[in-house]
């Protein structure tokens, strides 16, 4: 499988954005970001992925994604990563941990944002 996932017919480079808060000297909270280049492949989700996900979850732009390296969903307290993919940009909600498995992937659901 790991093989599969590196694989240029399958996966595409994706850009993470991994996100920070953090309070400057005035005690305004600045959002950090920081871009990691890693591969995978984000598909837009089935219907059995959309079942298994509590209501407040299924919305109409709900993808899924696997990318190479660890990842954060929303959680208190912490921003969830984005990935951008193909020009998309997508918020991270769900993920499933993998990276103790081969080459350390993650798998999950995001959600793709809509452009102001």
């Amino acid at each position: 499988m790991s093989e599969l996932l590196f694989d240029p017919e399958y996966v595409d480079e994706i850009v993470q954005i991994k996100r920070a808060p953090s309070v400057n000297l005035r005690g305004e909270n600045i959002l950090g970001k920081v871009n990691v280049k890693t591969v995978g492949c984000v598909v837009p989700a089935s219907g059995k992925t959309i079942f298994k996900l509590p209501e407040d979850f299924r919305v109409a732009d709900l993808y899924e994604f696997i990318i190479q390296g660890t990842i954060t969903a929303t959680a208190p307290g912490k921003y969830s990563d984005q990935l951008v993919f193909k020009g998309e940009v997508f918020n991270v909600q769900l993920v499933f941990d993998y990276s103790n498995w081969g080459a350390g992937f993650c798998a999950g659901t995001c959600i793709r944002q809509v452009p102001a």
